[in-house]
């Protein structure tokens, strides 16, 4: 990351009463950055994102956005875009009739409107009341309503919760789009494919406190690579493999379905190899199992916040 900062994050800390929802978080985002907030429900997604965009008072800790704290300066959330979790609109009003609405509070120029209902795939329906639309349709007003003034900052709280696979293609386009233009995004998603497809950075916050703070190659690419491995006698394997007379670089071997999957060091893969051969155990498919964030996010949400198991 340059030395240009969009959002400086330092310990930020939220208390309800006796619950800390967030303890101690702190981050960077620049220009550009697509990152992802993941964390379980509960953890203080929604109240870290609330807080950045000013609808939330922190406890303590600080926020700079565009280089200037939060608590002295609050107009620089004119180029913060925030889409909530859940849309809410005027009922009665159309779509273009909302967007003006939230135009006039914003400052921001109506001729926006249009351009962006076209964006969003909700033209053809911008005359239609926001009680009729279907909760896709009302999550593409949200994200229009977000991106009113050309922020350049955007907070997505689930943004594509409820959509079709056109509807999360579109905005997936869209966010890459932003990005590239050097709008700076943060993510928040349980839609953990979405994450991985679009994120080039992860931030996992668990009960409250920073987790992981990762590019996502270095999550889904570990020190240690699993290989998916088929021999002419998978048992005989397993038991050497998982026996007193394994190599000492396997670190565990299980069964899955038709074939095992093996724990080690990537450099040693062609030792484990020659390894079987020896014992008479020929391969019949040796490939690595590519990585996946679901597994690495379970992975490590279950040893919580300490390192620990839960």
């Amino acid at each position: 990351m340059g030395s240009a900062s969009v959002l400086e994050v330092q310990g930020l800390t939220k208390r309800f009463g006796d619950r800390v929802a967030v303890d101690g978080v702190s981050f960077r985002l620049g220009p550009g950055e697509l990152v992802g907030l993941l964390g379980p429900n509960g953890a203080g997604k929604t109240t870290t994102l609330s807080m950045i965009a000013g609808l939330v008072r922190p406890t303590a800790g600080r926020i700079v956005v565009f280089g200037r704290p939060l608590d002295e300066d609050r107009s620089v959330l004119r180029r913060v875009g925030l889409m909530p979790e859940v849309a809410s609109f005027y009922p009665y009003l159309n779509a273009r009739q909302n967007l003006r609405v939230m135009a006039h509070v914003y400052g921001a120029d109506p001729r926006q409107i249009d351009p962006l209902l076209e964006q969003v795939g909700l033209a053809e329906h911008a005359d239609r009341p926001f009680r009729t639309y279907s909760q896709g349709m009302r999550q593409m007003l949200s994200l229009a309503n977000a991106l009113l003034g050309d922020p350049d900052l955007l907070l997505l709280d689930e943004p594509t919760n409820g959509l079709d696979p056109f509807g999360q293609q579109r905005v997936h386009q869209l966010l890459r789009d932003l990005a590239a233009r050097g709008k700076a995004v943060v993510l928040s998603s349980h839609l953990l494919r979405d994450v991985q497809e679009l994120c080039q950075r992860v931030i996992i916050i668990h009960r409250g406190k920073l987790l992981e703070d990762s590019p996502i190659e270095r999550l889904l690419r570990p020190g240690e690579l699993r290989v998916l491995l088929r021999t002419v006698a998978d048992d005989r394997a397993l038991v050497l493999l998982s026996g007193p007379a394994r190599p000492p670089w396997v670190s565990a071997v299980d069964r899955h379905d038709d074939h095992l999957v093996v724990h080690l060091p990537s450099e040693r893969v062609p030792e484990l190899s020659a390894f079987l051969v020896q014992h008479e155990l020929y391969l019949r498919e040796l490939r690595p199992v590519e990585g996946d964030l679901v597994s690495t996010f379970v992975e490590l949400t279950s040893r919580g916040p300490t390192g620990t198991e839960e």
